[in-house]
């Protein structure tokens, strides 16, 4: 069991990504106290197309093709059946990549996705505990939930900001 404490959560790491949590606590938002849940869109799709990663047979060919599925996903509203398909689709082609029955198949392609995954996840998680009211209240493989004083809020916005800068993914 990988494990690493950071601003007062466990965080567990595995080869579907990672997990902290608070335990045995409640937070409640309020005018002055707010509840902030963010996550990458589409995280392991992005990972792959913005850092030009690809099963090695398939090359860059496959990151041109796969990048055309998250954009058209845009064009379909949360909760219709072709958003769900195409989201199925995009995360599809990484769940394959560890089968041996499957055109997608590249052990080292698999581990790479979540592995880049939950170290920007912590990466921003660590760059976020610089906001002096900033409590993480859990982490996942592809997002993160804090509780913040509303003083900060702006500083924590802007903070985001540059991670996503940096990383060239999108939170939403």
């Amino acid at each position: 069991d990988l494990k690493a404490d950071v601003g007062g959560l466990t965080f567990h790491f595995g080869t579907g990504g990672v997990h902290a949590s608070v335990e045995a606590q409640r937070f409640h938002a309020t005018d002055e106290w707010l509840i902030r849940d963010i996550d990458v869109a589409s995280l392991y799709p992005s990972l792959a197309i913005v850092n030009k990663l690809a099963p090695e047979h398939l090359g860059q060919a496959f990151v041109a093709e796969y990048a055309r599925i998250p954009a058209e996903r845009k064009e379909h509203a949360k909760g219709t059946y072709m958003n769900a398909a195409l989201k199925l689709a995009a995360n599809g082609a990484w769940g394959k990549s560890n089968s041996m029955f499957s055109v997608f198949y590249d052990p080292q392609y698999a581990m790479t996705i979540p592995i880049n995954g939950q170290l920007l996840i912590c990466m921003l998680a660590e760059w976020l505990l610089a906001v002096p009211s900033l409590r993480l209240l859990m982490a996942n493989t592809d997002g993160i939930t804090y509780w913040v004083n509303e003083r900060d809020l702006e500083q924590a916005i802007s903070i985001e900001k540059q991670w996503q800068d940096f990383t060239l993914l999108k939170l939403e």
